[in-house]
């Protein structure tokens, strides 16, 4: 394309061409600048979603042994009480033995 300006008429009509020119050049330009800008909030949602995810999981897999731990120390609390307990249980029911043993011996001298 080729302008001349040897007129005032014929520099009008190349600012003209010169401005449809530029405009027509802007508008491809803008819409890349909007696709990239729309790439980048996309790409930004994602990634965030992404820190959300693994911060979750993190926070799963930290609270995870804790539960194990606590989970163990209250097995541990009820095996000792359970053993504790049992011979409580084994003396009751030795003295209830007694108990009937000299019931029995004493039937035989009622009758």
């Amino acid at each position: 394309m080729s302008i001349q300006v040897n007129t005032s008429s014929s520099a009008s009509t190349a600012l003209r061409n010169l401005a449809a020119s530029q405009s027509s050049l802007a508008q491809p330009t803008v819409a890349l600048s909007g696709g990239i800008r729309d790439r980048v909030v996309t790409d930004t949602v994602e990634f965030d979603g992404k820190v959300s995810q693994v911060a979750t999981e993190n926070k799963i897999a930290a609270s995870t042994p804790l539960r194990d731990g606590e989970m163990a120390a209250q097995m541990s609390k009820h095996t000792q009480e359970n053993i504790l307990a049992q011979p409580g249980v084994a003396m009751s029911a030795q003295a209830n033995q007694s108990n009937s043993d000299v019931l029995q011996l004493l039937e035989p001298a009622r009758k």
